[in-house]
C-alpha cells in the first residue's frame, strides 16, 4: 500500500483559483490522505542512504532498540512533498520549491505496519515579489491510532507561479 485514495473522509485541501489568492490562505488547515511506507521502498531509502551498510541500534537481540520495521525519521520528512501534493490544489501554473524545514521533531516511531497523515495550518505567507510567495506551514505527521504524532515540524516552500522566476535568486 502506499497513499489511500479510498478512506478520504477527513482529507482537507486548500484550492486556489489565481496567484492573487495564495496570501489569502494564511490561517487555513489541510488533512492528507493517509499513508503507508511500503517494505521495497523502505529498504531502497535505506539502500540509498547507506543504512544498510552498518548495523543498526534498533536491530539490537537485547531489546535495547527500537525494533525491527522502523521507518527512518527523514524518510518520513521525505514524504512531505508527496503527501503535501494531494492537499494543495491550483488552477494555474505553481511550483512549491523547498525551502527548508524549523523545529524538526521525531515524537514518536513508525513501522512499516503503521499508516500516518500529514495534518498542518498555513501559519505565514509572505509576498516575495516577482519570485513568488514563502508559504510557511505546521505540520504534524499523525499515526493512525495513537495519541502522540511521529513528527512535527514547520515548513518553509517558495510557491513560484511564473516559469520566468529563479527561486535560486532568492
Amino acid at each position: 500500500m502506499a497513499i489511500d485514495l479510498i478512506d478520504t473522509a477527513d482529507v482537507e485541501t486548500i484550492q486556489i483559483q489565481t496567484p492573487g489568492d495564495i496570501a489569502g490562505i494564511a490561517g487555513r488547515t489541510f488533512t492528507t490522505p493517509w499513508f503507508s511506507v511500503d517494505r521495497d521502498r523502505s529498504d531502497q531509502f535505506e539502500f540509498a542512504t547507506y543504512l544498510d551498510s552498518y548495523p543498526h541500534p534498533y536491530e539490537e537481540e537485547e531489546g535495547d532498540g527500537y525494533g525491527a520495521d522502523i521507518i527512518e525519521g527523514f524518510h518520513l520528512l521525505g514524504m512531505i512533498d508527496y503527501l503535501l501534493n494531494h492537499v494543495f490544489e491550483s488552477d494555474f501554473p505553481c511550483v512549491p520549491w523547498n525551502y527548508g524545514l524549523d523545529r524538526v521533531r521525531f515524537v514518536s516511531v513508525v513501522r512499516l505496519t503503521d499508516r500516518f497523515r500529514i495534518t498542518g495550518t498555513i501559519s505565514e505567507v509572505v509576498d516575495r515579489g516577482p519570485q513568488g510567495h514563502l508559504v510557511v506551514a505546521d505540520l504534524t505527521a499523525q499515526v493512525e491510532g495513537r495519541d502522540k504524532p511521529a513528527f512535527v515540524a514547520v515548513q518553509r516552500a517558495l510557491w513560484v507561479t511564473s516559469h520566468s522566476a529563479d527561486p535560486a535568486s532568492s
